[in-house]
């Protein structure tokens, strides 16, 4: 089993058109993402679904990787927010 096969996945910050969409989704609207292995920052991305509550206090990823595995990830969108801006890379 490699690293990739233990189907940890994380937001990719190293994007900065991922970091506008996710800085800029509004409450209730799904936004297409990337996401990458969390222990292979450099692999490729996978594009992963990002919905942010009608509240517009979470942010909830989805991943489902081609063999159909789907991983979730929840975040508090504020802090979600602040981190994409800090390590959003430079233009």
């Amino acid at each position: 089993m490699t690293q990739s096969d233990s189907f940890l996945y994380v937001i990719n910050f190293r994007d900065g058109l991922n970091c506008s969409r996710i800085e800029s989704v509004q409450p209730g609207e799904e936004i297409q993402i990337l996401v990458h292995p969390s222990q292979e920052p450099l692999a490729d991305p996978l594009r992963a679904k990002g919905i942010r509550s009608q509240d517009g206090a979470w942010f909830m990823v989805e991943v489902t990787t081609a063999d159909g595995k789907q991983q979730f990830l929840e975040w508090e969108y504020p802090l979600l927010k602040l981190v994409s801006k800090v390590l959003q890379p430079l233009p």
